[in-house]
């Protein structure tokens, strides 16, 4: 553990103290338009993902017997 706190800690000294590495990125329109649609379909997966185990749950907490007779009535 205290080795890869060493390396992690390194790692991130090496990056933030490299004055000479310059970064040329573009980020169009089109890539954040690209995260939120992911962003969005995940969410709605989980949705729906919930949905189905909480139908699954609540008929398996539902089921009853099927040998059990109903309860007579005072006619």
């Amino acid at each position: 553990m205290r080795l890869s706190r060493m390396f992690v800690f390194l790692f991130v000294f090496c990056m933030i103290s490299n004055p000479f590495s310059m970064v040329y990125a573009y980020l169009d329109p089109g890539s954040g338009s690209m995260l939120l649609q992911l962003l969005l379909g995940g969410v709605a997966g989980v949705v729906v993902v919930f949905k189905l185990y909480w139908e699954r749950l609540k008929s398996f907490l539902n089921r009853r017997d099927t040998n059990e007779q109903p309860p007579p009535t005072n006619d």
